[in-house]
Formats: C-alpha cells, structure tokens, sequence
C-alpha cells in the first residue's frame, strides 16, 4: 500500500492469484483444429503487431524448412525443428511462420492443409491461463511437459510421435526463455535424446528412414523500430521506479563519454550498469530481511553479487523441498520448479480422495508453493543476466535487450512472471534456419556419446547463426 494508506494503481494492477490443487494434465497430442487455425490466419498479423510487438517477420534458409517437409511427406525421413528462445514471443512466432507464412510452400503433412509442427509446452501453463488461452492450447498441437522432471511415459509418447508423424515436432532446446539473443545458453538434452530414440525407432522399424534436427535462429533487431531517445525514455522510468537519482545514472565524462547526451550509447551503457548495480542493491536488502541471506563480499563484481544471492536462495529452497543439488545452477532451478509442481497437480483419483480437511490442506499447499515459486522465477531470469553482455561497444539490440531485462527483473522482485513483461518495444523478427543435423549414431560410439555429439553440432548450428 501507498504511504497515504490507499490502494495505488499499480497496486491494483499487480494481481497474485495463488495456486489451487489442479489434476495431473494428460499425456494428449494435441490436433490443430480447422477453426483455430482458420482464426490463427485471419488474426495472426494484428496478433504478432500488437500483442507480440513484431513489426516485421522473415524467414531466412525458407528453402531447407520447404525440403525437410517434403522429405517427411514423402517419408524419406522425419524432422524436429530445434528453435532458440530469446525472448517471450518465441513459441508464438514459430507457430505462425510453420503454419502461415510457408503455407503453400512447404507440402502440407496432415489433412489440415498447413505444413505446421506440434510443441511441447510446460504443464504450468495451465496454472495461469484463461479459458481462451487453454482452448488456443487445446487446439494449436501443445503437448504438455514438466520442466525439470524426467517423465519416462512422457518420453515415451515423443519419441514416438517424432518416428510415426510426418508432422514434425517443434521445441526449444533452451528450455526456458532465455533473453538474450546475442549467446547461446545451456540446451537441455532432451532434444538430441529424442532425436536419437526416433532414428533408433524407425531403424527398427518396417519403414527406416534418418531424423534430422534443424536448427532455428530467432533473432530480433530494433534499429528500424526504436530511436535511442526511445530507449532513453524507458530507462528514465526504470530509474524512477528503483529509486535512482537520474544524475547518479549519467556516464562519467572522465571515461570517454561527454556526460551531455543520456542517450548516446556510452551514456545508455552507463545507465544501464548503474540500474543494475541498483536493482542488485535492493535484491541483496531484500533478500537478507526476508531470508537471512548473506551478500557477496564488499568489492565484489555485479555479476558474482547477484551469483551469490542466486546460489544462496535456490540453495534454501533445495533444502526446503529436500532436492539434491544437481550440477548447473541451470538444473537446480528447474528441479525447484518441478517440486513446486508437484504440490499442485494431483490424480484424478488422488483428488477424488480427499476428504473436505484434506483438499483444504491441499489448496494451502498450492498456495505455499505459489509464493514460493517467485523465488523460481527471480533465479530463472537472473542466472542470465550478465554483465559482460555489454562489454566493449555493445549493438544497440544488446542494450534494448538488457533494458527490458533488467526492467524485467524488477517485476521479479515484485512477484510478477514473464507474461508481465514489457511491450514497449515494437521490433522487427528473423526466423532462420540452419543446416541440418543428423540424429544418429556413428560406428562403435555409444548411445550417450552418440548425444553429446549431436548436442554439440546442433550448438555449433546455433553459433553460427548468432548475428548481434
């Protein structure tokens, strides 16, 4: 509340709704319905102008996606589209470039008459959405997964349908948004793993044929779209908002900057290494009041100071949920996630069980769950946050992308998700595919090296497709 007592407009606008008991979501593949798709093509350019900020969308190496359709019609092979997740419109813009943008193009795989791909998306998507967003999922081809758990019938169910689908399947090795499109973070193996388990599948199968993985770079650019003076104004209510003097933001005229332009891009570097000093400031006070959490050493760096409070928090909440620390930061937020998780999906039959005490404990433990899982997305964003993204002279897109970062994780102290994140963008999109990487194993190598191997190719695609 305001300091007057009084409810204030951004109070009212930030609405936490804790989690309720839910049953487990099923294991369904599912079906692009003609009538979501018909809407998905009559709205999807004001969807991508005004709801995802794309100004413009392209597609680069559209002759690689048109082939590897053709070869899974014609079932001389199947195909995974492995895309990069830098940001919050990910998921929706390949949607619409396999099902819109190539129509007529690439071959139609089912009777729907679109080439199309299906999507493994978190079973948590479920916890926040309405009754519009659950029937879009229901019918744009969403396979629910849990992120962190190892599922062996949800293994199982993929790999399955990778070797027995002309349709392909379309997932982000990333596994999470990572938010920075200029380096390659981590990929889960999952990928490569399903890859390998399709080709040994179909190997053995009536019907050989290879599995190929193709790599898609999403890469976002602002320099046609946003002024600096944009950018400027944006930062100007960030600093507001975190309570930085706008003086103490400006670039010292003393390391090469003139101190008169705020929005040259030494002075937007400046200001946005002092608000992150700033928001790092608050987490470490904030975190030390409500957890006990000690801060790095005086005179450490941004980024081992906000290490520190990563490890330290995630490290509480391990102990909390008696999780075994796994080997990446990476790993051991995504179990946290999973054990969040696994206070509020139940059975259909668990659920049926519970006597009127028990689903009341049961709903105090979703809630519980719910408040604690803001620690979970606070460390989610955070372990990508950088500062040697902008070291040297950074590209304007890495600076607009830090901004809206760094803005992003104030929402994160606040409590708020990704879906808060902000719009005030418009940007132009690139979806580029790269070249094809074989999912198979190669004479005398295991089936783990045979992973590792194909994880690293589909890296060096990746790498080679980073533009900024």
């Amino acid at each position: 509340m305001s300091v007057s007592g009084r409810i204030t407009a951004k109070e009212k606008a930030v609405k936490l709704k804790p989690w309720i008991p839910r049953e487990s979501v099923k294991i369904e593949l599912g079906r692009q319905s003609r009538v979501f798709l018909s809407v998905t093509a009559l709205l999807g350019p004001a969807y991508a102008r005004f709801v995802l900020r794309l100004a413009r969308i392209g597609v680069e190496g559209r002759e690689r996606l048109v082939e590897e359709y053709r070869r899974s019609a014609a079932d001389e092979g199947r195909f995974i589209l492995a895309y990069r997740h830098p940001g919050d419109a990910d998921p929706h813009l390949v949607f619409h470039v396999l099902t819109n943008l190539i129509r007529g193009k690439a071959p139609a795989v089912e009777a729907d008459g679109r080439p199309g791909a299906w999507y493994p998306s978190g079973s948590e998507v479920q916890l926040w959405a309405s009754p519009l967003v659950h029937w879009a999922l229901r019918n744009a081809g969403i396979v629910p997964v849990r992120h962190g758990a190892v599922d062996r019938a949800v293994l199982d169910y993929l790999v399955r349908a990778v070797a027995e689908r002309r349709r392909p399947m379309a997932i982000a090795p990333e596994g999470m948004a990572t938010l920075n499109g200029g380096i390659l973070p981590e990929l889960d193996p999952g990928t490569t793993r399903i890859a390998l388990l399709a080709a040994e599948r179909l190997a053995s199968s009536d019907k050989p044929m290879p599995v190929r993985i193709i790599p898609l770079a999403i890469e976002y650019s602002y320099g046609r779209t946003t002024s600096p003076a944009r950018l400027g104004r944006f930062l100007t209510r960030l600093e507001k908002r975190i309570g930085l003097d706008r003086a103490a933001a400006r670039p010292d005229p003393g390391q090469g900057a003139t101190g008169k332009d705020p929005t040259s891009p030494e002075a937007i570097k400046s200001r946005l290494l002092a608000i992150w000093g700033r928001l790092v400031d608050i987490a470490e006070t904030t975190y030390a009041r409500s957890w006990g959490l000690k801060p790095a050493p005086t005179g450490a760096g941004l980024a081992e100071r906000l290490g520190v409070l990563l490890d330290a928090s995630i490290s509480r909440m391990e102990a909390f949920y008696g999780v075994q620390p796994a080997a990446t930061l990476k790993a051991r937020i995504l179990n946290i996630r999973a054990e969040s998780l696994r206070r509020v999906f139940y059975s259909r039959e668990e659920l049926a069980a519970l006597s009127p005490l028990e689903l009341a404990a049961a709903r105090r433990g979703s809630a519980e769950a719910y408040f604690l899982d803001k620690i979970y997305m606070t460390a989610a964003l955070g372990q990508f946050l950088d500062p040697g993204y902008l070291d040297g002279n950074p590209s304007f897109e890495r600076l607009v992308e830090t901004a809206q970062n760094l803005h992003d994780f104030a929402n994160r102290l606040e409590g708020l998700e990704l879906k808060h994140r902000s719009k005030y963008f418009l940007k132009d999109a690139r979806v580029i595919a790269g070249e094809p990487v074989e999912a198979s194993r190669r004479p005398g190598e295991g089936r783990k090296e045979a992973a590792e191997r194909v994880e690293r190719e589909l890296e060096e695609g990746f790498r080679r497709l980073i533009r900024h």
